[in-house]
């Protein structure tokens, strides 16, 4: 494993690249706090709090391939800057609208824009990781490092969130954001690694959308059901702390949801696979309903805790497996809008599976959201059946 980490980081620029990326990110760990604290203290509704969440990820999900194809044609550059500076126009609109008063309506629009306008370093990032390493072993590593570090974004966002909102207020967490995610977005766009050419385009399918590929059209509908699980995981495992009366608890679960992912990404590089991708994909779709079914059983604080930790060890190579995937079934010169589409299948699962989950909590208890989890995930590894067998054998070597 060592060595695979030592080969991917030996590429000149990889690191800055990776840093930089998460950098520029970050917003997206600290929005749905901030949003949502925000806009329930200027207009004293839940609902148009949950509404400005909501319009955040609808709109990013929908922005997503269409800025992803935009880079395809115009250029990483030309996009992703751009799109930052508008997205911290919209944050710093949404935090003063907020202290003047601005119906929820006006609050709700700005906040949509800003999803909308989300950069797309994501898809940057997973794309040149495509292009920089031929090995497919290699790859795959840089696939493992790439979803173990995005976890940190899941960490350290609401945690810097909770931190301003506290010394300061949620109007300058929400500028904060905006100035955190234009700063990360310039240095990331510093890096010389993005004059990295993705691959050739393969005549009139390239020019067209990236969802000529029939492989990626069917990939969509396991990563929006994947999306799903976790979104109610993300409701259901603070569910568990509030139920038990303890409210400090729902961050720490959340924080080793996320470190039982990144462990998972650390041991899935480990792994010596003897088989194919896309029999290696259902498997671990299918490994997610299984270490989220413990969840279901745990009644109290403790137990929940260490069933949060082995909830998460399957997302990040689930995630790994699923960039190699698209990789494998993209069509050249429409890498981006691919990994857009992907982005936004994956996000507007979780905006679903997110709000049937906390609907479903009042009438079938806390339980509900991980019955939700555990079988979105199961009909994620059916809708993924057609992949078993394909794409070769590849053995990573620890």
């Amino acid at each position: 494993m060592a060595t695979h980490y030592r080969a991917v980081l030996a590429r000149p620029g990889t690191l800055r690249l990776l840093g930089t990326a998460l950098l520029g990110r970050l917003p997206q760990g600290m929005s749905s706090l901030a949003v949502l604290l925000l806009v329930r203290l200027a207009t004293h509704s839940y609902a148009a709090a949950g509404a400005a969440v909501g319009a955040g990820a609808l709109a990013g999900a929908l922005g997503g391939p269409l800025l992803g194809r935009l880079i395809d044609r115009a250029g990483r550059r030309r996009v992703v800057g751009p799109a930052a500076a508008l997205q911290s126009g919209c944050y710093v609109a949404l935090a003063l609208a907020a202290r003047g008063h601005a119906a929820a309506p006006v609050l709700i629009v700005l906040a949509g824009a800003a999803g909308g306008l989300t950069p797309p370093i994501a898809p940057v990032v997973r794309t040149l990781l495509r292009d920089l390493y031929d090995e497919r072993v290699v790859r795959e590593t840089a696939y493992s490092l790439e979803a173990i570090a995005q976890e940190m974004i899941w960490i350290v966002g609401p945690l810097a969130t909770t931190i301003v909102v506290t010394v300061a207020s949620p109007s300058v967490a929400v500028a904060v954001l905006g100035l955190v995610g234009l700063s990360g977005t310039l240095l990331f766009l510093r890096s010389p690694l993005l004059d990295v050419p993705a691959g050739e385009a393969d005549g009139a399918a390239a020019r067209g959308s990236a969802l000529v590929s029939v492989d990626l059209r069917r990939l969509l509908l396991p990563i929006a059901l994947m999306g799903v699980a976790l979104g109610a995981t993300e409701v259901g495992i603070p569910s568990l702390a509030l139920h038990d009366g303890s409210r400090p608890a729902s961050g720490l679960l959340l924080a080793l949801w996320s470190l039982g992912s990144m462990a998972g990404g650390v041991r899935y590089s480990a792994t010596r696979w003897g088989a194919a991708l896309g029999s290696r994909y259902v498997l671990l779709l299918v490994l997610n309903c299984v270490v989220t079914a413990p969840l279901l059983f745990a009644g109290t604080i403790a137990v929940a805790a260490v069933c949060s930790f082995v909830a998460g060890l399957a997302v990040a190579p689930t995630f790994s497996c699923l960039y190699s995937l698209v990789g494998h079934v993209v069509i050249a010169g429409s890498e981006h809008e691919a990994f857009g589409w992907t982005l936004s299948g994956l996000v507007g699962g979780v905006a679903l599976g997110s709000a049937v989950a906390g609907a479903a909590i009042g009438p079938v208890g806390v339980r509900g959201p991980f019955l939700l989890a555990v079988a979105a995930a199961g009909l994620a590894a059916l809708g993924a059946i057609r992949f078993h067998g394909r794409f070769g054998v590849e053995v990573a070597t620890a």
